[in-house]
């Protein structure tokens, strides 16, 4: 009975504990269904709290203009949705570093600390095909810096993206976790997070996509030109505002419906307007471009000519017309005018060649008639000069001859100032011997200082090259006319001349510096100012006391400008002057042609006359000469040397001698009646017989170019008016042997 109760006991007590232990199972198994069914509810939750965050999303992208705003709601959004305490964006900075620009859930004081800190990102946070996730499982060193910098232990970054390259990056996350109140951050949010950096990056990609179709816009409707879009159907597709300003429109509508009004039935070339617009866009779309002209007008009518180019362009799988259309209203009206300008100027020049000319004919003229007279008057008293005089009557020839000389000086320094206004005055490049040009000059001033007891100085520097290529005749008239004047202005003391070196090369040409000094009377600042113009001198009694154009300075300088150099003087009153002047000149392996002779009539140059009165013993010459007076004085002159002279008036008097008589020589006046000089000349060298008869023009045409001319028209030489004997003596010793 004993046993059989302690059996049932133990019975009983295994029974007992079985189910004991399969309530304990049963318990166990219930509460972990319990917390997988909330884990799973939570998980969905999540998972609906992210559909209904994105769909939100989808619906309110791009209808805010405002990017900043949408941004600030996109987190607001994401912390309410996934139940997150803290959102950031972060956006990249040019060192590399990063910065928040939206902070959501932060403390104010917070805030403006982690706004202001430069937050170092790691490269496990920038790959977009790995969006981060950091819960409690994960050590506190994991990415330390970047959950201090932001006070965000627990978080999910995902990169936001913009044509391969990071533009920001999304953070969300938590301060603490709680579970099982606030489950730990799972796949769902690591999910919502990347899709929410995928709608940012989406919104930016649109955003710069309005921002460029904005400035394109901008673009095209700041171009001053019509712009216009056509498709492949040749329907016109859009415009800028270019062609609503052009055309005086309402809006880019009007332009679009009334095209076809903005032209006139037809072209210039007489096509109809409508047929040439789709002519040229066809042309257009095949070639790849046209340009041309074209005619177009208002709506009031008003004609607008204009440039049109047209440019095929790809759009999408084909292609489109862009039509530039240039007014070109401005444009003629500024080339219309030019061409009156033009057309002006083209008259004022005409006027002032005529003008140049009338005043070259004008002073050729004055020239004419000034010296020939002044050759009676010279040739008279030289006549005289050599005649059975008395004491008396002679001093009264010098006096007569000397007047006449400064006459003749005067004459020639206001033909020389008329040829350089006009330009024509030119520059000889010859070979000569600079000591003596520089003895010619000083003879040239001697008699003049004997005459005042002053003592005339010449010093050349030993480096200073004997042969140089230049113009001497305008070097030596140069030197004349300062040290004509240093003597003028110059009661006792001295006049000197120094040349030096001033520049020379190795090879090329050799810059000289010509110093003359006197002990005069000496000029004031002022007075030295205006020293180098036309018709200055000092003051208004220089003239009345010492005579004297002022031109002579005036011509030295644009001589001396001439030759490539520059000229100046240093002076005091009481105390003298000093004149400076620079010229360039060639060396002599650089002389084309020897300097001719005899030299230029108008020069200052100191000639030799013949060796000995007997070189022109016997010599037959022929005179043409219209003017009795010159005739006569002529004659005289010849004879006076043993020449045997015939004389006749014109042209044609001179072809019938020479029929008749053999000469050795013949002078020839220019301007003479019945036939010419130059005429007369060209019919002598039609006959081979007087092939080689010496022609020597003797004239009163010295302006520049004269001499060329008689030259070209056959002569041998060209003698100038007044004549000089020794000249004259010269040349015929030189052509009539």
């Amino acid at each position: 009975m004993t046993m059989t109760k302690d059996k049932e006991k133990i019975e009983l007590t295994r029974e007992r504990d079985y189910l004991l232990r399969t309530a304990e199972y049963s318990a166990a198994r219930m509460l972990q269904l319990d917390t997988s069914s909330i884990a799973i509810r939570h998980e969905l939750e999540q998972k609906r709290r992210g559909f209904r965050l994105m769909a939100e999303l989808a619906v309110n992208m791009g209808r805010d203009s405002d990017y900043f705003k949408t941004f600030v709601s996109v987190t607001r959004r994401i912390n309410a949705a996934l139940n997150m305490q803290r959102t950031a964006l972060l956006a990249p900075e040019s060192d590399g570093a990063y910065k928040a620009v939206v902070l959501q859930g932060y403390p104010p004081d917070e805030e403006e600390l982690i706004r202001e800190r430069r937050i170092t990102v790691d490269p496990e946070l920038l790959d977009p095909a790995k969006p981060v996730l950091v819960t409690g499982f994960d050590l506190p060193e994991r990415l330390a810096g970047f959950r201090s910098a932001l006070e965000l232990p627990f978080f999910i970054s995902s990169p936001v993206m913009l044509h391969d390259e990071v533009a920001g990056i999304l953070v969300s996350g938590r301060k603490a976790e709680l579970p099982p109140f606030l489950t730990r951050l799972g796949q769902s949010d690591l999910e919502t997070v990347q899709t929410v950096s995928a709608y940012l990056a989406a919104m930016l990609v649109g955003q710069r996509l309005v921002e460029v179709e904005e400035r394109n816009k901008i673009m095209l409707d700041a171009t001053p030109l019509c712009c216009a879009f056509w498709d492949e159907n040749f329907h016109l597709l859009d415009c800028n505002q270019g062609a609503v300003r052009l055309f005086s429109l309402a809006d880019a509508q009007e332009y679009l419906s009334r095209f076809f009004e903005l032209s006139p039935p037809s072209q210039p070339d007489g096509r109809a307007s409508t047929e040439a617009v789709y002519a040229s866009l066809k042309e257009a779309f095949v070639l790849g471009s046209a340009r041309f002209e074209w005619l177009h007008q208002n709506l009031a009518g008003e004609l607008i000519p204009a440039e049109v180019t047209m440019v095929r362009v790809r759009r999408g799988a084909g292609h489109i017309v862009v039509v530039y259309t240039r007014d070109l209203r401005r444009e003629k009206a500024m080339l219309e005018a030019m061409r009156r300008k033009e057309d002006e100027l083209r008259l004022a020049r005409d006027l002032a060649e005529q003008s140049a000319r009338a005043k070259s004919d004008f002073l050729a003229n004055m020239s004419h008639e000034i010296r020939t007279p002044m050759n009676a008057v010279l040739g008279m008293t030289h006549l005289l000069a050599d005649s059975s005089l008395t004491d008396k009557q002679r001093g009264y020839v010098e006096q007569a001859r000397h007047s006449a000389s400064l006459l003749l000086h005067i004459i020639n320094d206001i033909l020389d100032f008329s040829k350089i206004e006009a330009g024509k005055m030119d520059m000889e490049a010859v070979g000569f011997a600079l000591r003596k040009l520089v003895a010619n000059a000083h003879n040239g001033v001697k008699t003049q200082a004997a005459g005042k007891n002053l003592k005339l100085c010449v010093e050349i520097g030993p480096d200073v090259p004997d042969q140089l290529v230049g113009d001497p005749l305008r070097l030596e008239q140069v030197l004349l006319n300062i040290a004509g004047n240093a003597v003028k202005f110059t009661r006792e003391g001295s006049v000197s001349l120094r040349v030096s070196v001033a520049e020379r090369a190795d090879s090329g040409p050799v810059t000289l510096l010509f110093e003359i000094s006197d002990t005069g009377i000496g000029m004031t600042p002022e007075q030295v100012s205006g020293l180098f113009q036309p018709f200055s001198q000092a003051d208004t009694s220089t003239t009345r006391k010492f005579g004297g154009t002022g031109l002579g300075l005036a011509i030295s300088r644009s001589l001396v400008a001439m030759m490539g150099g520059k000229i100046w003087c240093a002076s005091q009153p009481g105390q003298g002057s000093k004149f400076s002047f620079l010229a360039v000149f060639g060396l002599p392996e650089q002389v084309e042609r020897a300097a001719p002779e005899p030299t230029d009539p108008d020069g200052p140059a100191a000639v030799q006359g013949p060796e000995s009165a007997a070189d022109l013993q016997g010599l037959r010459v022929l005179l043409a000469e219209d003017n009795e007076i010159n005739q006569m004085i002529a004659v005289e002159l010849l004879e006076s040397r043993g020449v045997l002279v015939d004389a006749v008036n014109n042209g044609l008097e001179a072809l019938a001698a020479l029929e008749k008589n053999k000469y050795d020589a013949v002078l020839m006046d220019i301007q003479m009646p019945e036939m010419d000089g130059l005429t007369a000349t060209a019919r002598i060298r039609e006959n081979p017989a007087f092939r080689d008869l010496p022609v020597i023009a003797m004239t009163a045409h010295a302006m520049t170019g004269d001499r060329e001319v008689s030259l070209e028209g056959g002569m041998n030489d060209h003698l100038t008016k007044p004549i000089e004997p020794d000249l004259l003596y010269a040349a015929l010793v030189r052509w009539g042997r």
